[in-house]
């Protein structure tokens, strides 16, 4: 298959979606990687940015579509994206996202809600506005069309939307109440990929905290505020105050595994209020997940 690009400055990984529609961003992803597709016959990645004239090629399209094809997997997700709908109006839909399923597609990504987001209802293809981690639970605001996306990522980007998390922490802050102001910066550690905190190179990034509970075994449950955006900013700043929230090993090594409770990340994005583009103020609230109430009875 090959084709002729007819569009300047536009991801490689979004035209191609345009000329093969339902085609999952893993796969592109994966595609391009493995040279499966090419531009003028070179591997590029996903952000590579078009130029009109130049030749998409792919050369296996039987089996990019069979790639994309795992349709029993696909089906199970979307069903639980739609039985999890928290709110929608002409503007938005919002979803409790479910601990364990990836937001948007990457390396080792199999599929995600980015992937089915033409799925969830008929007839619509929603757009992702915000990100939540594969391993936190919560709230994700889906926008219904081009303007409602552009309307919301404005307002992420100005920091006028308030998010409020709930986590728990193996270790308990020094104040019931504070802020943490401590700059981030993505670093290859050890061949892995990790956000660190760097005074000189890191961007800045803001928390609030509070202390909800407190127990003897040195666990507490938390409000987090993030008053920035910055990738994996909670656990980072968590794990920076020697309170790693429980379940994240990435950031917290083993002093994040408390015995008894579940070796799952407890970090729960629990609500979100902004205005919508017709000035209405609104608040989304996502239930406690079961996983961190059984973790709080537990510990009694």
């Amino acid at each position: 298959m090959d084709i002729l690009i007819d569009s300047n400055d536009v991801r490689i990984d979004r035209y191609i979606r345009r000329i093969i529609p339902n085609l999952k961003q893993s796969v592109i992803e994966k595609s391009l990687r493995e040279g499966l597709i090419k531009v003028d016959g070179c591997k590029v990645k996903s952000s590579y940015r078009t130029k009109i004239g130049q030749s998409l090629i792919v050369e296996n399209l039987d089996y990019v579509s069979y790639l994309n094809s795992d349709r029993k997997r696909n089906d199970k997700i979307t069903n639980i994206l739609q039985n999890n709908v928290l709110y929608e109006d002409e503007y938005i839909i919002s979803i409790n996202k479910p601990q364990g399923i990836t937001v948007q597609g990457g390396t080792k990504v199999q599929i995600s809600i980015d992937d089915l987001l033409d799925q969830i209802k008929v007839g619509e293809k929603f757009k992702l506005v915000h990100r939540l981690d594969r391993d936190t639970s919560g709230v994700l605001l889906l926008a219904r069309n081009a303007e409602a996306a552009s309307y919301l990522m404005q307002e992420f980007k100005n920091r006028r939307i308030k998010k409020i998390y709930l986590a728990l922490t193996s270790g308990i802050p020094t104040q019931n109440s504070g802020f943490i102001d401590l700059p981030l910066v993505k670093k290859y550690v050890f061949g892995q990929e990790k956000v660190v905190v760097d005074e000189n190179l890191g961007q800045s990034a803001i928390t609030q905290f509070s202390v909800i509970k407190k127990w003897q075994s040195k666990v507490a449950y938390l409000k987090l505020k993030p008053l920035t955006g910055r990738t994996h900013q909670l656990r980072v700043h968590m794990s920076y105050i020697k309170c790693p929230i429980v379940g994240d090993g990435k950031y917290g090594g083993k002093s994040a595994f408390i015995a008894g409770i579940a070796n799952k990340v407890h970090l729960h994005a629990h609500s979100i209020s902004f205005k919508l583009p017709s000035n209405k103020t609104i608040t989304i609230t996502a239930p406690v997940p079961e996983y961190l109430e059984n973790s709080i009875k537990y510990l009694g």
